[in-house]
């Protein structure tokens, strides 16, 4: 870029040759800037004297010639994007969009949107201008090329995957609206044709639509979220119910008109306000049980709990945000320090006051505690149930000594526990990868994961 801004400085009244095609800008907008600048652009070659060469990226047999010729000369050559973004760098943001609001100009848009010289943020603001004609976003191919520059520009893996497919798959914006962090970019994404891909009956409640992508987004702005609440759509709103992003007057809105699917994801929310949480309570037991199954759990909720209903405390056994409380629902009751011995929130002291206390009627929970110490683990494989073995030849923290009996066992049910062991042996994941069954099983190990992402295991 320095180099060519000292080109230009050093050439002020002269020629500059535009040579090939020219995609982004109309020749009056580039001659217009030549001459601001002080330069003449010349767009056909007639013998001129030129003083630089902007060279497009496609060129007819002839203009390569006539590069090759001026090239021979000693006349300076600079990419024509160069220039181009040289260009884009001299434009005023609010300038450029104040002028493309005032007059529609669709069609300088498109071309706008195509040069890659502009930030994000200008971006954004000039593809929310942009004008999808009631059709969708690979329908036309003004469209199609608006959608392809987003795609580019925002799909977090396009250096890795630049091919086709990528580039004109629906998929590939619902990824874009699942994962982005830029709240500016899902607002873009809510302006874009809203469009549905089809989904199996058991996954009703996964997003369908890319307006749906974006509301499960945990970064969306409030703003969206509020013109999202306002479509009044029921299902929207049981996918926006469970998004962290909700404040609490939105909150209230999907409660107050909410019907049970909604309210079922609103008990899931992580960041459900107390007052809410407190009238999710009440409601009925499908929705406290979803509720004190996932909510975090303070010593304020934990009061509101026990003044409801204390036989509600045992649906928080499968809480593992109950740390808090933890110490206030130990020792209770049986029934709940049972239930509790599988719970993670418990540490291997807690583990241990659970045995020392119950014996032999809490084992089969504690076998499943990825917190039970290996000491625990060895005396109760002892005289392990075929079902103990089973949760024993998961836990992390089991014996390497047992873990290779287990299995040399080559039991095929005791294999798919083996499989989602993170402490399991190299060798034995390499075994196990080359049975199809398994191998799914272990894309929840964590241990075989990292080791495909290293490309270990290619």
């Amino acid at each position: 870029m320095q180099q060519l801004e000292e080109l230009l400085r050093n050439n002020k009244g002269r020629n500059l040759l535009f040579l090939g095609k020219i995609f982004n800008f109309t020749q009056d907008e580039l001659s217009k800037f030549c001459s601001k600048l002080g330069l003449n652009a010349i767009f056909k070659y007639e013998g001129q004297d030129i003083a630089l060469t902007l060279l497009s990226s496609i060129l007819t047999p002839l203009e390569e010639q006539i590069s090759y010729e001026l090239y021979e000369k000693k006349v300076p050559e600079i990419k024509l994007e160069e220039f181009e973004n040289f260009y884009v760098k001299s434009l005023k943001p609010n300038s450029l969009l104040m002028s493309l609001k005032l007059s529609n100009n669709q069609e300088r848009l498109k071309r706008l949107l195509k040069v890659k010289a502009f930030d994000d943020e200008t971006f954004l603001k000039l593809f929310n201008l942009y004008n999808w004609d009631n059709e969708g976003v690979f329908d036309n191919d003004d469209n199609r090329d608006v959608t392809i520059s987003f795609i580019k520009r925002f799909y977090p893996h396009f250096s890795h995957f630049n091919h086709h497919e990528i580039m004109h798959s629906p998929a590939t914006i619902l990824e874009i609206a699942l994962t982005s962090t830029n709240p500016e970019v899902l607002k873009a994404l809510s302006t874009m044709p809203n469009f549905a891909i089809n989904s199996r009956k058991q996954e009703e409640w996964k997003p369908r639509e890319l307006r749906e992508f974006i509301a499960v987004n945990p970064n969306i702005p409030n703003d969206l979220v509020d013109s999202f609440i306002n479509l009044k759509l029921s299902r929207l709103d049981t996918l926006l119910a469970q998004n962290s992003a909700l404040n609490l007057e939105q909150q209230k809105k999907i409660l107050t008109r909410g019907n049970k699917e909604s309210l079922l994801k609103l008990a899931i929310n992580p960041n459900l306000d107390d007052s809410i949480f407190k009238t999710l309570l009440d409601k009925d037991r499908a929705i406290a049980k979803e509720l004190l199954e996932n909510q975090k759990i303070t010593k304020k909720r934990l009061k509101a709990i026990e003044a409801k209903d204390k036989n509600y405390l045992h649906y928080l056994a499968n809480n593992v945000d109950i740390l808090e409380v933890k110490d206030e629902l130990l020792f209770k009751n049986e029934e709940l320090d049972i239930a509790l011995a599988s719970n993670k929130a418990l540490n291997s002291s807690d583990l241990e006051a659970l045995y020392k206390k119950y014996g032999s009627k809490v084992v089969d929970n504690l076998c499943k505690n990825p917190n039970l110490s290996s000491k625990l683990i060895s005396k109760f494989y002892k005289n392990a149930t075929n079902e103990q073995k089973l949760y024993i030849a998961s836990n992390p923290n089991t014996p390497q000594e047992i873990l290779d009996e287990l299995f040399h066992l080559d039991n095929k049910e005791i294999n798919r526990y083996l499989a989602l062991n993170p402490s399991l042996k190299d060798e034995y994941l390499d075994y196990f990868k080359l049975d199809n069954e398994l191998l799914r099983i272990m894309s929840n190990n964590q241990k075989f994961l990292q080791k495909v992402s290293k490309k270990e295991y290619i």
